[in-house]
């Protein structure tokens, strides 16, 4: 469904961002992408979406392919128009709306109203606490709250593939469950997952395909069970060495140098 082929971004001329980033997104998958900050992951998202011109970027090599087409030059509302959505990374809700004017906001583009309605209808059956509170103005909602309207809100207009920047950013243990399983009710429903993450073991734990990033390119790629079991994964995202012996992270934050990731 979506394949980002050998990907170079520049950012204002100089700052070389990706460098030959290769990920796929099957059609009906969840895929996660995982990598610290710095790694490249919002750039990747940004040039799937087509926000790198807002951020002085430019693909300078490759291709994004959405379903056999080159969607690299295409503007973001033709994108959103041909079945890509995102949550940006910190929810970005209309904080001064209510939550019934969020949701309508996310389905502006569908002029269908029977479309609008059937995702309307599937929104507030995924989330029934926003169902409850559909007046209520978006800005006192919990962070928990908040993330499930700003997914609502993407889901509007009955996307292909979701993108998903950080959901659990911030949230508590049990919020993070919450989004993890909405996640997988929204992936069984028919819509491909791309899920952007720092937080590997939600991430890997729903995940039917993961790549890791590092200085914007992919240095590990597998199946779920894989990553999870490879050493550097769990030193760094999991904080164990050896036999589960937990370290801090200034003991294993060097991981990124061993020649076997940078090769």
């Amino acid at each position: 469904m979506l394949e980002v082929a050998n990907l170079e971004v520049v950012y204002n001329d100089v700052v070389l961002v990706l460098r030959g980033l290769s990920i796929d997104v099957p059609d009906g998958s969840i895929v996660a992408l995982l990598g610290c900050n710095g790694a490249g992951k919002t750039t990747t998202v940004r040039a799937v979406t087509g926000l790198l011109d807002v951020h002085e970027g430019d693909i300078t090599k490759g291709a994004v392919n959405w379903n056999g087409a080159d969607i690299s030059d295409f503007k973001p509302s033709r994108i959103v128009e041909s079945g890509i959505t995102q949550v940006m990374e910190g929810r970005r809700i209309f904080a001064e709306l209510t939550v019934e004017e969020n949701l309508n906001a996310g389905g502006f583009t569908v002029r269908d109203r029977s479309q609008n309605a059937e995702a309307h209808q599937r929104v507030m059956e995924l989330f029934p606490l926003l169902k409850s509170r559909r007046r209520s103005t978006a800005g006192y909602l919990s962070g928990g709250e908040q993330q499930m309207l700003a997914i609502g809100r993407a889901l509007m207009t009955d996307p292909q593939l979701l993108i998903l920047d950080e959901p659990s950013l911030g949230l508590a243990p049990m919020l993070i469950e919450q989004i993890r399983d909405i996640i997988v009710d929204i992936n069984k429903q028919g819509t491909s997952v791309l899920l952007i993450e720092q937080n590997a073991v939600m991430a890997l734990s729903i995940a039917h395909y993961g790549y890791v990033m590092e200085s914007g390119k992919v240095v590990m790629d597998g199946e779920p069970k894989k990553l999870l079991a490879d050493e550097d994964i769990q030193e760094f995202y999991l904080g164990l060495h050896a036999e589960g012996e937990r370290k801090s992270f200034r003991d294993v934050k060097h991981y990124k140098r061993r020649k076997r990731w940078l090769s």
